[in-house]
C-alpha cells in the first residue's frame, strides 16, 4: 500500500508538471507560480490516493475531505483571477477580462486533474491486487503505466486549439490614407495617428497582421470577432515579442479591426524586434478562449465566400 501510495503521488505531480508547461507557453506567468502549483498538485494528488483506502476501510467521513479541497481549488481560481485583474493597470498592453477569466478557470481544473490521476492509479492497483490476485510488483507496474497513460490522456483532452487551427496569418503592408487615417491591407480606419514622427514610426518599425478565418467559416470568423479574443492576441503578441512604447504613448497600442468583407482580424503591432516569423507563430499560438467559441449554430453551413457573391 505504501508503496502504490507514494506512486500515485509521483504521477499525480507529473500530470501536472505536464500541464504546467503547457501553461507556461499559453499563459506567461511569474517563476514562482511553479511553487504553488506544486505544492497544490501535492495535496491534490494525496487526496485522490487516499480515496480509495478510505472507501475500502468504509471510512466514508473522510471523503467530506473532496469537498474541502474543491472549496480551496476554487479559492485559488478567485485569488488567480484577482492577482491578475490588479495587475492589468500595470500592463503596456492589457490581457482583458476574458483572458484572465481562461487562466484563472485553467489552474483550478489542472488541480483536478491530479485528484483524477492518482485516485485511478491506485484503483487500478486495488483491483488488480485484491480482486485478480496478480503479484504486488506486477501489479505496481501496471497500475504505474496506467497513471502514465491517463494523465496523458487527460493533457490531451485538455489542450486547447489555439489560433493556428483556425485562421491563416500573414504579413500586411501598413499605410496611411488622408495623410493621417491607418491603413493595414486592405482595410482603412483603424484608428487616427496625428503626428508625423508617429506615421513614420509605425511605416519604419510596425509590422501589419491579418488573421483570415480558415475555410471560409463563419464559425472561426465568430471567434475571431470575440472582443476577449482579440485583446488575447493582442497580450500573446506582446507578452512574446514585447512592444515598442512607453506607458504615455497609447498611439502605439494595437487595436485589433475586423475587415466586414473578409471577416479577417487586422492589426498593426509593433514589436520590439522586428521578425515577421515570430510575430506570426506568436499570434498562432494564441490559445482560444472558451469564452468566444459559444454555440453558433446558425452560422455552421454559412460561407463567408458565398456571401460575397451574393
Amino acid at each position: 500500500m505504501d508503496k502504490i501510495f507514494f506512486v500515485a503521488i509521483i504521477i499525480g505531480i507529473m500530470s501536472r508538471l505536464i500541464m504546467l508547461n503547457l501553461d507556461q507557453k499559453q499563459y506567461p506567468s511569474q517563476p514562482d507560480i511553479l511553487v504553488s502549483q506544486m505544492v497544490l498538485a501535492f495535496v491534490a494528488s494525496s487526496l485522490g490516493a487516499l480515496l480509495i483506502p478510505a472507501l475500502v476501510n468504509r471510512s466514508y467521513t473522510s471523503i467530506t475531505f473532496l469537498s474541502l479541497a474543491a472549496e480551496q481549488f476554487r479559492q485559488v481560481r478567485n485569488n488567480r483571477r484577482d492577482t491578475l485583474q490588479s495587475l492589468e493597470g500595470t500592463q503596456l498592453v492589457p490581457r482583458g477580462n476574458s483572458f484572465i477569466e481562461e487562466i484563472a478557470r485553467t489552474y483550478e481544473v489542472r488541480n483536478y486533474m491530479c485528484i483524477v490521476t492518482s485516485f485511478l492509479t491506485v484503483s487500478v492497483f486495488y483491483v488488480l491486487d485484491g480482486e485478480f490476485n496478480v503479484d504486488e510488483n506486477l501489479a505496481l507496474i501496471i497500475s504505474t503505466i496506467v497513471g502514465l497513460v491517463i494523465a496523458y490522456i487527460l493533457k490531451k483532452s485538455l489542450s486547447r486549439q489555439s489560433i493556428g487551427d483556425i485562421a491563416e496569418v500573414s504579413i500586411v503592408d501598413i499605410s496611411f490614407v488622408n495623410e493621417s487615417i491607418l491603413k493595414v491591407g486592405s482595410l482603412q480606419g483603424i484608428t487616427n495617428i496625428g503626428l508625423k514622427k508617429d506615421r513614420e514610426r509605425y511605416l519604419k518599425e510596425g509590422i501589419g497582421i491579418e488573421i483570415r478565418p480558415k475555410n471560409n467559416s463563419y464559425i472561426n470568423a465568430s471567434i475571431l470577432n470575440n472582443q476577449g479574443q482579440r485583446q488575447a492576441i493582442c497580450y500573446n503578441l506582446y507578452s512574446r515579442l514585447g512592444v515598442l512604447r512607453e506607458s504615455n504613448e497609447p498611439v502605439f497600442t494595437p487595436i485589433p479591426r475586423k475587415d466586414p468583407n473578409t471577416q479577417s482580424i487586422l492589426l498593426a503591432f509593433i514589436p520590439m524586434e522586428k521578425d515577421e516569423k515570430k510575430v506570426i507563430e506568436a499570434v498562432k499560438s494564441c490559445p482560444i478562449l472558451a469564452s468566444a467559441r459559444g454555440k453558433n449554430l446558425s452560422l455552421k453551413n454559412l460561407s463567408i465566400i458565398g456571401k460575397e457573391n451574393e
